[in-house]
């Protein structure tokens, strides 16, 4: 008897060119059965035939595919993301202290206070720059800040608690423990949430797409 393997492999050719006839006859002619009963063994082989996936099956796994890479790459983005927040928050963490662990502590004044032009025209905070005045050495600076503040915050004459530089007493800051705080709490949440959002990105990326039409 021939080898069932190859006959089988024969009718799959048969079928595939639309050449059902002659697969019959082939299957009659080899095992010598009836008509009847070679219907039935051409339906057998019909049913163990693996069902070819359709274009929209194909098109679905596809998108599944695409939605799960743009989860990956933005899971990633977001992450670095929040790298970005938590490596400004150290680097000025570690410069603020370096800074205070030097620096020496004066009490000053407000000499003069100088008006900041408006960043917008719908800008109605109006804020100025702060000239300090203070002796070291039995030497009198003055420094103006770098930054603005709201007018009504420091005075002229207004007592004030600043750090100077110990290695060059021509630069002043003021005490900032408060607003450093508030600026490592900001951008503490803030990589903390991008870390949340990339973790999920990327845990709805590896969740596995099933197509509904397909057991």
């Amino acid at each position: 008897m021939s080898d069932p393997t190859h006959i089988k492999d024969q009718v799959k050719k048969l079928l595939e060119s639309d050449q059902r006839y002659q697969a019959l006859r082939l299957i009659q002619n080899t095992y010598s059965v009836t008509e009847s009963e070679a219907e039935k063994l051409l339906a057998t082989l019909a049913d163990d035939e693996p069902a070819k996936p359709t274009q929209s099956q194909a098109t679905t796994n596809g998108c599944g595919g695409c939605f799960s890479s743009l989860f990956k790459v933005g899971s990633i983005l977001v992450g670095l993301l929040g790298l970005l927040f938590l490596a400004a928050t150290v680097f000025f963490y570690y410069f603020y202290e370096d800074f205070k662990k030097d620096a020496v502590p004066v009490r000053g004044i407000v000499a003069e206070t100088v008006q900041a032009e408006p960043v917008t025209p719908t800008d109605t905070i109006q804020k100025v720059f702060l000239v300090f005045k203070y002796e070291v050495a039995d030497s009198v600076y003055t420094y103006q800040t770098i930054t603005t503040y709201p007018a009504t915050e420091y005075l002229v004459q207004d007592s004030v608690n600043l750090l100077i530089n110990s290695n060059d007493p021509t630069y002043a800051s003021l005490e900032a423990d408060e607003v450093m705080e508030d600026f490592y709490l900001i951008f503490g949440i803030a990589a903390g949430v991008c870390f949340f959002v990339a973790f999920v990105l990327w845990f709805v990326s590896r969740i596995p797409t099933k197509n509904p039409g397909v057991r």
